[in-house]
């Protein structure tokens, strides 16, 4: 009975894991028992890693791949975790099995770029960004990831690109919006500057920096007023950087109270 449960247990996780995280690839020796006690194993590994317990992950990923060697996303966590602890030369090592196994895990990719930066492999990393974004245009970190190495590679208006791509292609991100107002800020485009912080603002009122982000960029527009009531609402939110800057706005703070006691 036992292990007619994990059958279906086996089936069900089969039919549900998709194209880019299958963990079966095309080895058809594992049994559908063993396909799910390896994912029990990935589940495991994934929540000692959240507990702060990363060799325990590390060791259960293992397990996971012993019971079935072509469980690309196991390999996957395993770098990840790896990458987490700085052994970012083992995770790559990792991604490049997992991406042997799923040419197609885009995520795989942007990870091992991101292990690539930390080796100062910069020129492998944006090929691997490059590749991520190739098989997934949705793949908001990718975007945010080369954007910033971009940034360091002193590319800057490829880096505002990339911020620029991602806002076209995936969902709303507020620190998208406040990458690519700094980036137009640094290149001194104060206006265009002030009006991604603003678009950000619009979807994310609550986001502190893109008040902050936006009053720096009105201020040297010549905007004073509107710098200091993004400042003001930027405090209001618990940026205490923003209290910094509100004696800059004695005269204004002073005007809106007097106009509010009228």
């Amino acid at each position: 009975m036992k292990w007619i449960i994990w059958w279906l247990i086996g089936v069900l996780l089969l039919s549900c894991q998709g194209k880019t995280s299958s963990g079966t690839g095309d080895n058809n020796d594992v049994s559908a028992p063993d396909t799910a006690l390896a994912y029990k194993y990935k589940v495991s590994g994934k929540e000692k890693s959240a507990n702060g317990d990363q060799q325990g992950a590390i060791d259960d990923y293992t397990q996971a791949i012993k019971i079935n060697p072509t469980y690309d996303t196991a390999y996957y966590n395993r770098g990840v975790v790896k990458a987490l602890i700085g052994r970012y030369k083992d995770a790559i090592l990792d991604y490049n099995k997992g991406i042997k196994i799923n040419p197609n895990f885009a995520r795989a990719y942007n990870a091992r770029a991101n292990s690539k930066v930390r080796i100062g492999d910069k020129k492998g990393a944006l090929t691997d960004y490059n590749k991520a974004i190739e098989i997934d245009k949705m793949l908001l970190d990718a975007y945010i990831n080369r954007g910033i190495l971009k940034y360091e590679m002193k590319d800057y208006e490829g880096e505002i690109a990339d911020y620029r791509l991602a806002i076209q292609y995936c969902e709303p991100d507020s620190d998208v919006y406040n990458n690519l107002g700094r980036a137009l800020y640094d290149l001194e485009r104060f206006k265009e500057s002030a009006d991604a912080y603003g678009k950000g603002i619009k979807y994310f009122p609550e986001d502190y920096r893109l008040y902050y982000g936006r009053g720096l960029a009105r201020k040297r527009t010549g905007d004073k007023r509107g710098a200091c009531e993004d400042w003001m609402k930027c405090s209001e939110l618990g940026c205490v950087q923003a209290n910094v800057l509100l004696p800059l706005c004695d005269e204004y703070i002073k005007e809106r109270t007097d106009s509010l006691q009228r």
